[in-house]
């Protein structure tokens, strides 16, 4: 954002900055005005990802003068009328592919990556562009979009119409590009460029405030408006605090942490979102926040001890316990890549040993993944009343991911969940003390238990940043031995730490049961699995590796037969994986408490008892009012009591009127329990059944074959439904009518409808569905849930 001529100029940054902040829009405005001086950057972790945009857009440019096409690029560090010439001549040209264009139009000005040569007429000849632009992020996010867009306009305005499609192409060896049409976020684009527009014109900002929001994390403005909140001792310091919160707390007053360590309690009004419960709790954290502050040290309470949460959900410490860490990169193409496997723990003479165990690559990732869960086992039999302990939810979740990944070592992961081996400090910390920290990370309650880490943190991420830049360009030849040295020191010092904040919370546990305090270990879980059976887990077994045995693992070296037969492979065992997903699931909401429950969508906390629904019979119908909170359950969904007892079913809900009466069973007559969640688990076996003899064909018979199964083979293969280069709607048809007119022609093939919620999926799939009974054709409808 500047003035040229006395005349605003945006950018598709400033449009992306607006969407995610609108202080970010005021505070670009007043350096604009010269009202304010823009700040010195100094953020390593900002500077390293442009350094990887540049090399990963200068890659694929090289990508392109390789696959043959003619590269013109607009010489000119900004967007002036030189540089938009230059740019309007390439095009008139007809040059292959521009690198860096430059445009101009009224209030906007943009910068593409690459505009790319089409044969699609236009005012230019027998040719247009279409916009291209490189980006490191695996998911393509709204921002990318409006950038896109806003290319696409400024564009259109030179050539005469807007490209019918714009491209994101995220790292990858291949350059797979992402296809986004551009009509479909149009609408969206004109609201936001909107916004913005009258924002400027009428320059009025005075009611807004720099609230921390997740694009604090790339912001330029991040140390200003940081200075700004603790400056003005705002609420979002105190730790745990949310929007909803905060916009409770401020309606009464209340908008400091000073002030809100003051409020009295209990409440004398009640919370229009939320619970009182929920505004007690931010009220006692900042008080002993405030109390830190004024000792100007980490200081912490005990909270009232629940059964089976805090203190109760330590294990008996033992010497086979592994203290653990994983660094990862969700950056990289195709999903992230967890690039190191730290873990600590007691050697068979008793000393300490860390393990450091990297990947820079698929292959690597597999067998650093394996090797951890090959290690645990084997300890395991030594230790059987070992724990895993790490601090949040990422180890175990990063595990699911692999193994779902690469389809290996899932008994095994199964019976360490199963087994409730893994041990969340971060959950413990959350449910037993309160401390006078502005957010419950790791480094942040280190003071506690006075551990000094040996690598400094800034350096560390600095390192971190360069090291990741390099895998993500697929370049670990690149990363430096000083890099790999200062990373491993930091992830073992996360090890460590972990360690010993177990240690200190157990130290505080003696204390608490010397004064007299009754605290219970968790009882010893079974690792039952719930697999197959063994003969048919051998069989699957068997078919899994006679469909993967030459197929690369990273799936960017697979080519379309290859993936397919990946595919097939992975499904075999699908619906098992899906079931144990559903049971993980269980016992994660099993473990949270009350508080935590209120959080949760599945699930529905502070219930009150109201009593019994007439008319429902033998069994009753009991009905509970709740406070607002957001919540995916419906009627028909079955439920788990807090406490983890089957309770009964949903009969009827209103999430508005915030009631839901549930039917009983005999069993669960007199229980009233103060938070439930939902949780509904079918078998599969004729589906997964199904599967394998798909799979067991392709194996035999190959996927060329379609005397069998030919619509599968189809779609494992990603088949055209019309085939190859056959367009599938008509000019100006409409999607419906395209979707009914293909659906008649389809032959051994399938058509897939993609869109995110309210698109229109179903309503289309209805009226495909009509136009067939009509023709008396019989319909079959299927679908992963029940209510289908």
């Amino acid at each position: 954002m500047y003035i040229s001529e006395n005349e605003m100029k945006l950018s598709a940054s400033d449009l992306v900055g607006h969407l995610n902040c609108s202080y970010l829009t005021r505070l670009d405005f007043e350096v604009a005005h010269k009202r304010r001086a823009k700040p010195v950057e100094n953020n390593l972790f900002l500077t390293a990802l442009r350094t990887r945009g540049d090399t990963h857009e200068k890659n694929y440019i090289e990508h392109l003068r390789q696959k043959g096409h003619s590269v013109s690029v607009v010489e000119g560090d900004r967007i002036n009328e030189d540089t938009a010439t230059q740019t309007k001549q390439f095009m008139k040209d007809g040059a292959d592919i521009i690198v860096q264009a430059a445009f101009m139009d009224g209030f906007w000005i943009g910068r593409p990556d690459i505009l790319r040569k089409i044969s699609v007429p236009s005012k230019l000849g027998n040719w247009s562009y279409e916009v291209m632009d490189t980006k490191l992020a695996t998911e393509t996010k709204g921002g990318t979009l409006l950038q896109l867009s806003l290319y696409a306009e400024l564009m259109a305005r030179i050539q005469g119409d807007v490209p019918e499609y714009v491209y994101v192409v995220p790292p990858s060896d291949n350059f797979k590009e992402e296809r986004y049409r551009t009509t479909d976020y149009s609408a969206y684009f004109r609201k936001v460029k909107s916004s913005l527009e009258n924002a400027v014109k009428q320059g009025q900002f005075s009611d807004l405030y720099p609230d921390p929001v997740d694009h604090c994390e790339v912001c330029r403005w991040q140390l200003e408006c940081d200075r700004r909140r603790r400056h003005d001792d705002h609420l979002s310091l105190v730790a745990g605090v949310s929007r909803m919160h905060t916009a409770e707390l401020e309606a009464h007053n209340i908008d400091t942490v000073d002030a809100l360590s003051k409020m009295p309690v209990p409440l004398s009004w009640k919370p229009k979102k939320g619970s009182s419960d929920g505004i007690i709790k931010v009220r006692e954290q900042a008080r002993i926040q405030v109390e830190g502050r004024a000792k100007q040290e980490t200081i912490y309470e005990i909270l009232p001890v629940e059964p089976k949460f805090g203190f109760n959900r330590l294990p008996e410490p033992s010497k086979g316990d592994v203290f653990f860490d994983i660094e990862g990169d969700p950056f990289v193409a195709g999903g992230g890549l967890e690039y190191l496997f730290g873990y600590t723990f007691l050697d068979e003479n008793g000393n300490e040993k860390y393990v450091s165990d990297w990947a820079f690559d698929r292959n690597r990732e597999k067998a650093i993944f394996e090797r951890f869960i090959d290690f645990v086992i084997q300890r395991r039999l030594t230790y059987p009343d070992f724990h895993i302990y790490h601090f949040a939810p990422y180890e175990p979740s990063a595990l699911k991911r692999l193994m779902g990944r690469y389809g290996s070592r899932e008994l095994e992961v199964d019976e360490l969940l199963r087994g409730q081996k893994f041990v969340d400090l971060l959950a413990v910390v959350r449910q037993a003390i309160r401390a006078s920290v502005e957010s419950y990370s790791i480094k942040k309650l280190e003071p506690l238990y006075k551990f000094n880490r040996e690598q400094e943190l800034r350096v560390a991420g600095s390192m971190r940043a360069q090291l990741e830049a390099a895998i993500e360009l697929n370049n670990a030849k690149s990363i430096k031995l000083s890099e790999l040295r200062v990373v491993k020191k930091y992830n073992r010092d996360d090890c460590v730490s972990t360690w010993r904040l177990r240690d200190w919370l157990e130290n505080v546990r003696s204390e608490l049961v010397a004064k007299g305090v009754e605290l219970e270990r968790p009882v010893a879980a079974t690792a039952e699995a719930g697999e197959p059976s063994t003969e048919k887990s051998a069989r699957n077994a068997a078919l899994f590796e006679l469909l993967t045995r030459d197929l690369p693992v990273d799936a960017l070296e697979r080519n379309a037969d290859q993936q397919a037969k990946w595919l097939i492979a992975n499904m075999i065992e699908w619906h098992w994986r899906e079931n144990k997903s559903a049971l993980w699931e269980k016992f994660r909401l099993g473990a949270l408490t009350v508080a935590d429950l209120l959080e949760e969508r599945a699930a529905l906390s502070q219930l009150t008892f109201v009593g019994a629904v007439p008319g429902a019979g033998r069994i009753p119908t009991h009905r509970y009012r709740f406070p607002p909170q957001e919540t995916d359950i419906r009627e028909g969904n079955k439920l788990i009591a807090f406490g983890m007892q089957d309770l009964g079913a949903v009969a009827n809900i209103s999430v508005e009127e915030g009631w839901i009466d549930i039917k009983k069973m005999e069993k669960t007559i007199e229980l009233h329990p103060e938070a439930i969640f939902r949780f509904e688990f079918f078998g599969k076996d004729a589906q997964s059944e199904a599967i394998y003899r798909i799979a067991a064909d392709i194996e035999k018979n190959g996927l060329a074959n379609r005397q069998s199964y030919s619509v599968a083979k189809s779609l494992l293969l990603k088949e055209p439904p019309l085939g190859e280069g056959i367009a599938l709607r008509m000019p100006e048809e409409e999607g419906i009518k395209a979707a009914c007119r293909i659906i008649k022609s389809l032959s051994g093939r399938v058509l897939s409808i993609q869109g995110p919620p309210g698109a229109g999926k179903t309503y289309t799939a209805s009226h495909m569905i009509c136009s067939l009974v009509k023709e008396g054709k019989k319909v079959g409808i299927t679908a992963n849930s029940h209510k289908v």
